[in-house]
């Protein structure tokens, strides 16, 4: 009786490990492929065979399914935290995570959420930050966001990194002519939503342009060029990313 309980525990830490392992292989493969993805309300599905492109995806008018949280969108970050504090009976954090679940990694068991402000904006120093989350989404609450996106095989460019940020502003870079780094700019607008895969490159700031609208992601546009940014960083927790 004995061996056949360790036969089984034996058997069962095997299968976890392939179980890790493989779900490990798949979240860590290279796609450089420079394609933006976009989809509208995606049943479960097609979320898992988008995620398997490794590519960065846009998710249009997401945060508008969100329930009770939809009722932030256009407000500035001062009024949503004021409205989350004095409804302390309502955890918006929960309706957040409730939302996220389409989203979760295999053995997932929570999302760090964070409702801030993009402070820095087309006259910034823009340095990449490297990807090291296997999931992580950036919802625009308020105002428009841009992001710049670089595949995982421009690194040669943009290096040194040092903890996850190059050190090198990117900005004469991204001016230089013939183009030298292989990315793409992209408007996310109110509601939309973004992934960015493990080992790709991504700097946001806020969009102050808000006359260009020649763009992805035809959502409503927002009036005054310093109206602020305001984001929901929704980075998944698993076991996953303990390993």
């Amino acid at each position: 009786m004995t061996s056949f309980i360790s036969y089984i525990s034996a058997l069962t830490i095997l299968t976890l490990i392939y179980f890790i392992y493989y779900h490990l292989s798949n979240l860590k493969t290279i796609n450089n492929e420079l394609k933006i993805l976009q989809i509208f309300d995606p049943e479960p599905e097609t979320i898992g065979e988008l995620f398997k492109n490794h590519q960065p995806i846009v998710f249009q008018r997401e945060l508008f399914f969100w329930k009770q949280f939809k009722t932030f969108l256009g407000q500035p970050l001062i009024n949503i935290q004021n409205t989350i504090s004095t409804n302390s009976d309502i955890n918006y954090s929960e309706f957040i995570r409730k939302n996220l679940e389409l989203y979760n990694l295999p053995l997932s068991y929570d999302w760090n959420i964070d409702i801030r402000n993009i402070v820095l904006d087309d006259k910034s120093a823009i340095f990449f930050i490297k990807q090291n989350n296997y999931m992580q989404m950036f919802g625009c609450v308020t105002g428009e966001m841009r992001a710049i996106i670089a595949p995982p095989d421009q690194e040669n460019i943009l290096a040194p990194i040092i903890n996850l940020v190059s050190t090198v502003d990117a900005t004469p870079i991204l001016d230089k002519v013939p183009i030298e780094l292989n990315y793409i700019e992209i408007i996310i607008r109110k509601g939309n939503m973004i992934y960015v895969p493990w080992g790709w490159f991504y700097f946001i700031y806020k969009n102050n342009d808000t006359n260009n609208t020649n763009n992805t992601n035809n959502t409503n546009n927002t009036n005054g060029t310093n109206q602020e940014c305001v984001i929901v960083d929704c980075l998944n927790k698993s076991i996953l990313t303990l390993v």
